[in-house]
Protein backbone atom coordinates (compact mmCIF):
# COMPACT_ATOMS: atom_id res chain seq x y z
CA UNK A 1 0.00 0.00 0.00
CA UNK A 2 1.00 3.33 -1.07
CA UNK A 3 2.04 5.51 2.18
CA UNK A 4 2.44 8.93 3.09
CA UNK A 5 6.43 8.40 3.49
CA UNK A 6 5.88 6.81 -0.44
CA UNK A 7 4.81 9.66 -1.42
CA UNK A 8 7.13 12.53 0.35
CA UNK A 9 9.67 10.30 -1.02
CA UNK A 10 8.46 10.17 -4.85
CA UNK A 11 8.00 14.05 -4.75
CA UNK A 12 11.51 14.64 -3.61
CA UNK A 13 12.42 12.62 -6.13
CA UNK A 14 10.79 14.24 -8.66
CA UNK A 15 11.85 17.51 -7.43
CA UNK A 16 15.69 16.41 -8.06
CA UNK A 17 15.73 14.25 -10.37
CA UNK A 18 16.93 16.57 -13.44
CA UNK A 19 19.32 18.14 -11.33
CA UNK A 20 23.01 17.56 -12.05
CA UNK A 21 23.88 16.14 -8.42
CA UNK A 22 21.28 14.18 -7.13
CA UNK A 23 22.51 11.41 -4.64
CA UNK A 24 19.63 9.56 -3.27
CA UNK A 25 20.81 7.14 -1.27
CA UNK A 26 24.07 7.33 0.58
CA UNK A 27 25.74 4.97 2.54
CA UNK A 28 27.70 6.67 4.82
CA UNK A 29 31.27 4.47 6.55
CA UNK A 30 31.57 5.80 10.33
CA UNK A 31 33.99 4.05 11.44
CA UNK A 32 35.94 0.90 10.46
CA UNK A 33 36.39 -0.44 14.38
CA UNK A 34 33.93 -3.37 15.74
CA UNK A 35 33.06 -4.59 19.10
CA UNK A 36 33.03 -8.38 17.09
CA UNK A 37 35.56 -9.93 14.87
CA UNK A 38 33.81 -12.04 12.19
CA UNK A 39 36.32 -14.42 10.99
CA UNK A 40 35.77 -13.53 7.32
CA UNK A 41 36.22 -9.29 7.63
CA UNK A 42 38.97 -7.58 8.02
CA UNK A 43 37.51 -4.28 8.19
CA UNK A 44 38.83 -3.28 11.94
CA UNK A 45 42.46 -4.01 10.73
CA UNK A 46 42.07 -1.49 7.62
CA UNK A 47 43.38 2.02 9.37
CA UNK A 48 42.06 5.43 8.47
CA UNK A 49 41.68 8.82 9.36
CA UNK A 50 38.40 9.56 10.70
CA UNK A 51 35.97 13.08 10.31
CA UNK A 52 34.89 14.48 13.05
CA UNK A 53 31.04 14.75 14.05
CA UNK A 54 30.62 18.55 12.90
CA UNK A 55 32.28 17.22 9.80
CA UNK A 56 29.62 14.71 9.35
CA UNK A 57 26.60 17.18 10.00
CA UNK A 58 27.86 19.09 7.59
CA UNK A 59 27.50 16.44 5.09
CA UNK A 60 24.22 15.23 6.46
CA UNK A 61 22.68 18.83 5.87
CA UNK A 62 24.42 19.28 2.23
CA UNK A 63 22.70 16.22 1.60
CA UNK A 64 20.03 17.10 2.05
CA UNK A 65 20.05 20.45 0.37
CA UNK A 66 21.14 17.84 -2.55
CA UNK A 67 17.80 16.29 -2.11
CA UNK A 68 19.03 12.28 -0.98
CA UNK A 69 16.06 10.38 0.55
CA UNK A 70 18.18 7.94 2.80
CA UNK A 71 21.23 7.35 4.39
CA UNK A 72 22.88 3.89 5.50
CA UNK A 73 25.31 4.33 8.69
CA UNK A 74 27.79 1.69 8.02
CA UNK A 75 30.96 0.44 9.74
CA UNK A 76 32.87 -1.34 11.00
CA UNK A 77 30.05 -1.00 13.95
CA UNK A 78 28.09 2.27 13.17
CA UNK A 79 26.95 2.35 16.82
CA UNK A 80 30.25 2.82 18.29
CA UNK A 81 30.94 6.07 16.72
CA UNK A 82 30.57 8.13 20.25
CA UNK A 83 27.83 10.32 18.38
CA UNK A 84 25.58 8.26 16.34
CA UNK A 85 22.91 9.23 18.00
CA UNK A 86 22.85 12.57 17.65
CA UNK A 87 24.46 12.17 13.92
CA UNK A 88 20.51 10.30 13.06
CA UNK A 89 19.19 12.99 14.51
CA UNK A 90 20.94 15.00 12.30
CA UNK A 91 20.29 13.58 9.10
CA UNK A 92 16.68 13.15 10.25
CA UNK A 93 16.66 17.17 10.21
CA UNK A 94 18.05 17.26 7.27
CA UNK A 95 14.86 15.36 5.83
CA UNK A 96 17.15 12.15 5.26
CA UNK A 97 15.41 8.71 6.30
CA UNK A 98 18.22 6.94 8.61
CA UNK A 99 19.00 3.78 8.48
CA UNK A 100 22.09 1.11 9.50
CA UNK A 101 23.71 -2.43 9.69
CA UNK A 102 24.68 -3.28 12.79
CA UNK A 103 25.55 -6.44 14.97
CA UNK A 104 23.16 -5.27 17.72
CA UNK A 105 25.80 -5.42 20.27
CA UNK A 106 25.28 -1.97 21.44
CA UNK A 107 21.60 -1.65 21.04
CA UNK A 108 20.71 -4.49 22.70
CA UNK A 109 21.92 -2.46 26.43
CA UNK A 110 20.99 1.11 24.52
CA UNK A 111 18.09 1.19 22.74
CA UNK A 112 17.93 5.06 22.67
CA UNK A 113 20.16 4.40 19.83
CA UNK A 114 17.49 3.65 17.78
CA UNK A 115 15.95 6.37 18.32
CA UNK A 116 16.12 8.20 15.14
CA UNK A 117 15.94 5.77 12.86
CA UNK A 118 13.68 4.21 10.50
CA UNK A 119 15.48 0.93 9.34
CA UNK A 120 17.60 -1.34 10.84
CA UNK A 121 19.42 -4.43 9.29
CA UNK A 122 20.47 -6.70 11.64
CA UNK A 123 23.53 -9.20 10.90
CA UNK A 124 22.43 -12.43 11.82
CA UNK A 125 24.42 -15.53 10.66
CA UNK A 126 23.06 -18.53 11.72
CA UNK A 127 19.86 -19.47 14.30
CA UNK A 128 22.83 -22.02 16.05
CA UNK A 129 23.98 -19.71 18.23
CA UNK A 130 27.31 -21.68 18.10
CA UNK A 131 28.12 -21.28 14.49
CA UNK A 132 26.67 -17.52 14.63
CA UNK A 133 29.36 -17.03 17.35
CA UNK A 134 31.85 -19.22 15.66
CA UNK A 135 31.72 -16.89 12.68
CA UNK A 136 30.91 -13.48 14.44
CA UNK A 137 32.30 -13.75 18.10
CA UNK A 138 31.13 -14.55 21.56
CA UNK A 139 27.70 -13.50 22.57
CA UNK A 140 26.82 -12.09 19.29
CA UNK A 141 23.27 -14.60 19.04
CA UNK A 142 22.14 -13.69 21.60
CA UNK A 143 22.56 -9.53 21.48
CA UNK A 144 21.47 -9.87 17.68
CA UNK A 145 18.55 -11.23 18.63
CA UNK A 146 17.63 -9.19 21.63
CA UNK A 147 18.24 -6.37 19.34
CA UNK A 148 16.03 -7.53 16.67
CA UNK A 149 13.18 -7.94 19.56
CA UNK A 150 14.06 -4.22 21.41
CA UNK A 151 13.97 -2.85 17.39
CA UNK A 152 10.65 -4.34 16.52
CA UNK A 153 8.83 -3.59 19.69
CA UNK A 154 10.00 0.43 18.66
CA UNK A 155 8.56 0.28 15.22
CA UNK A 156 11.50 0.52 13.27
CA UNK A 157 11.64 -0.92 10.09
CA UNK A 158 13.95 -4.06 10.83
CA UNK A 159 16.15 -6.16 8.46
CA UNK A 160 17.96 -9.29 8.78
CA UNK A 161 21.60 -9.60 6.13
CA UNK A 162 22.83 -13.30 6.52
CA UNK A 163 26.72 -13.48 5.61
CA UNK A 164 26.31 -17.09 3.56
CA UNK A 165 29.85 -19.20 3.75
CA UNK A 166 30.20 -22.89 3.94
CA UNK A 167 29.66 -22.75 7.64
CA UNK A 168 25.95 -21.80 7.66
CA UNK A 169 24.72 -22.65 3.92
CA UNK A 170 22.57 -25.28 5.22
CA UNK A 171 21.15 -22.67 7.53
CA UNK A 172 19.53 -20.37 5.14
CA UNK A 173 15.87 -21.81 4.80
CA UNK A 174 15.58 -21.65 8.56
CA UNK A 175 16.54 -18.20 9.14
CA UNK A 176 13.39 -17.70 6.46
CA UNK A 177 11.21 -19.17 8.32
CA UNK A 178 12.48 -17.34 11.65
CA UNK A 179 11.77 -13.94 9.82
CA UNK A 180 8.78 -14.64 8.48
CA UNK A 181 7.78 -15.74 12.06
CA UNK A 182 8.68 -12.09 12.70
CA UNK A 183 6.95 -10.22 9.92
CA UNK A 184 10.87 -9.64 9.25
CA UNK A 185 12.49 -9.19 5.49
CA UNK A 186 15.79 -10.85 4.95
CA UNK A 187 18.92 -10.92 2.45
CA UNK A 188 21.23 -13.94 2.32
CA UNK A 189 24.52 -12.45 0.83
CA UNK A 190 27.33 -14.93 -0.02
CA UNK A 191 30.42 -14.03 1.73
CA UNK A 192 32.75 -12.21 -1.49
CA UNK A 193 36.76 -12.29 -0.67
CA UNK A 194 38.98 -10.18 -2.93
CA UNK A 195 37.71 -6.95 -1.59
CA UNK A 196 39.07 -4.60 0.60
CA UNK A 197 37.33 -5.42 3.88
CA UNK A 198 36.99 -9.49 3.66
CA UNK A 199 40.08 -11.59 4.63
CA UNK A 200 40.97 -13.83 2.26
CA UNK A 201 42.55 -15.74 5.40
CA UNK A 202 38.87 -17.17 5.37
CA UNK A 203 38.84 -17.97 1.70
CA UNK A 204 38.42 -21.92 2.68
CA UNK A 205 34.84 -21.10 3.97
CA UNK A 206 33.80 -19.44 0.93
CA UNK A 207 31.20 -20.93 -1.02
CA UNK A 208 32.05 -22.57 -4.32
CA UNK A 209 30.17 -20.52 -7.45
CA UNK A 210 27.49 -23.26 -7.67
CA UNK A 211 26.90 -22.69 -4.30
CA UNK A 212 26.51 -18.93 -4.90
CA UNK A 213 24.18 -19.94 -8.04
CA UNK A 214 22.07 -22.24 -5.07
CA UNK A 215 21.42 -19.58 -2.64
CA UNK A 216 20.51 -16.46 -5.31
CA UNK A 217 18.14 -18.89 -7.09
CA UNK A 218 16.99 -20.00 -3.98
CA UNK A 219 16.28 -16.39 -3.07
CA UNK A 220 14.53 -15.76 -6.67
CA UNK A 221 12.47 -18.55 -5.86
CA UNK A 222 11.11 -17.97 -2.63
CA UNK A 223 10.87 -14.10 -3.51
CA UNK A 224 8.31 -15.57 -6.75
CA UNK A 225 6.66 -17.54 -4.07
CA UNK A 226 5.80 -14.03 -2.25
CA UNK A 227 8.24 -15.35 0.90
CA UNK A 228 10.07 -12.48 2.72
CA UNK A 229 13.08 -12.16 0.23
CA UNK A 230 13.98 -8.43 0.48
CA UNK A 231 15.03 -7.76 -2.81
CA UNK A 232 13.38 -8.59 -6.42
CA UNK A 233 14.03 -11.51 -8.10
CA UNK A 234 15.67 -10.15 -11.14
CA UNK A 235 18.78 -8.79 -8.57
CA UNK A 236 19.00 -12.34 -7.82
CA UNK A 237 18.84 -14.04 -11.27
CA UNK A 238 21.97 -12.05 -12.52
CA UNK A 239 24.38 -14.21 -10.61
CA UNK A 240 22.82 -17.02 -12.15
CA UNK A 241 23.87 -15.81 -15.72
CA UNK A 242 27.52 -13.83 -14.29
CA UNK A 243 30.68 -15.60 -16.07
CA UNK A 244 32.96 -15.45 -13.31
CA UNK A 245 31.59 -15.58 -9.56
CA UNK A 246 34.97 -15.22 -8.06
CA UNK A 247 34.74 -11.76 -9.55
CA UNK A 248 32.64 -9.27 -8.39
CA UNK A 249 32.73 -6.70 -10.94
CA UNK A 250 33.62 -6.09 -14.51
CA UNK A 251 34.77 -2.95 -16.39
CA UNK A 252 33.11 -1.40 -18.88
CA UNK A 253 35.29 0.28 -22.19
CA UNK A 254 33.84 3.36 -21.74
CA UNK A 255 32.85 5.14 -19.15
CA UNK A 256 30.12 3.44 -17.08
CA UNK A 257 26.14 3.26 -17.62
CA UNK A 258 25.91 2.33 -13.97
CA UNK A 259 23.96 4.07 -11.57
CA UNK A 260 26.34 4.15 -9.05
CA UNK A 261 28.45 7.83 -8.34
CA UNK A 262 25.16 9.29 -9.83
CA UNK A 263 21.85 8.28 -7.87
CA UNK A 264 24.06 6.35 -4.65
CA UNK A 265 27.32 6.78 -3.61
CA UNK A 266 29.63 5.38 -0.37
CA UNK A 267 31.39 7.96 1.60
CA UNK A 268 34.58 6.29 3.12
CA UNK A 269 35.68 7.72 7.01
CA UNK A 270 38.20 9.69 5.77
CA UNK A 271 35.90 11.99 3.59
CA UNK A 272 36.98 9.88 0.29
CA UNK A 273 33.76 9.73 -1.80
CA UNK A 274 33.57 6.45 -4.04
CA UNK A 275 30.72 5.02 -6.44
CA UNK A 276 29.83 2.60 -3.97
CA UNK A 277 31.46 0.00 -1.39
CA UNK A 278 32.11 -2.98 -3.57
CA UNK A 279 33.31 -0.72 -6.70
CA UNK A 280 35.98 -2.45 -9.23
CA UNK A 281 36.57 1.06 -10.90
CA UNK A 282 40.32 2.64 -11.82
CA UNK A 283 39.03 5.61 -9.66
CA UNK A 284 41.05 7.59 -7.62
CA UNK A 285 38.54 9.05 -5.59
CA UNK A 286 38.34 13.28 -4.58
CA UNK A 287 37.73 14.20 -0.62
CA UNK A 288 34.92 16.44 0.62
CA UNK A 289 37.27 17.90 3.38
CA UNK A 290 40.03 18.59 0.80
CA UNK A 291 38.37 18.89 -2.34
CA UNK A 292 34.65 19.98 -1.30
CA UNK A 293 31.24 18.02 -1.28
CA UNK A 294 30.28 18.89 -4.65
CA UNK A 295 33.89 18.49 -6.66
CA UNK A 296 33.78 15.51 -5.13
CA UNK A 297 30.30 14.54 -6.40
CA UNK A 298 30.72 15.68 -9.56
CA UNK A 299 34.26 14.01 -9.62
CA UNK A 300 32.42 9.94 -8.54
CA UNK A 301 29.68 10.37 -11.40
CA UNK A 302 32.32 8.92 -14.26
CA UNK A 303 34.14 6.02 -14.02
CA UNK A 304 34.79 2.77 -15.76
CA UNK A 305 33.21 0.34 -12.90
CA UNK A 306 31.05 -1.85 -15.21
CA UNK A 307 28.50 -4.36 -13.83
CA UNK A 308 28.20 -6.56 -10.89
CA UNK A 309 26.13 -9.47 -9.28
CA UNK A 310 25.59 -8.49 -6.13
CA UNK A 311 21.56 -8.73 -5.24
CA UNK A 312 22.01 -5.57 -2.99
CA UNK A 313 23.35 -3.35 -5.67
CA UNK A 314 21.41 -5.13 -8.25
CA UNK A 315 18.34 -3.67 -6.60
CA UNK A 316 19.82 -0.59 -6.30
CA UNK A 317 20.34 -0.23 -10.18
CA UNK A 318 16.46 -1.59 -10.62
CA UNK A 319 15.55 0.84 -8.39
CA UNK A 320 17.19 3.71 -9.76
CA UNK A 321 16.05 2.96 -13.32
CA UNK A 322 12.71 2.76 -11.95
CA UNK A 323 12.12 -0.54 -12.69
CA UNK A 324 8.47 -1.80 -11.53
CA UNK A 325 10.25 -4.89 -9.91
CA UNK A 326 12.11 -3.00 -7.76
CA UNK A 327 9.67 0.06 -6.76
CA UNK A 328 7.04 -2.55 -6.26
CA UNK A 329 9.55 -3.96 -3.46
CA UNK A 330 10.35 -0.72 -2.10
CA UNK A 331 6.59 0.28 -1.58
CA UNK A 332 6.22 -3.55 -0.14
CA UNK A 333 8.87 -3.13 2.08
CA UNK A 334 7.63 -0.05 3.54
Amino acid sequence: MISLRHLKIGFRYIAYRFNRLHPYEVQAQLLNACDMRCIYCRCPDVKTQLLKSDQWKMILHSLGNLGTLRVKFQGGEPTLHPDFRQLCAEAKNAGLLTATVTNGVRISSQPALLDYLDELVVSLDSLKPEVNDYLRGKGAYDKAVKAIRISQERGVHTYISMAVCQCNISDVAAMLDFCEERGIMMNAQPVIFGRDYYDDKAKNIGLSPDQIRLVHQKQAEWKQQGRNILFSPQAYLKALTWPDLANLTSKSEEESACRAGKDYVHIEPNGDVWPCIQHGADFTPKNILRDGIYESFYHVQHHNCGDCWSAYLNERKLLFGLKPSAMREMIRRG
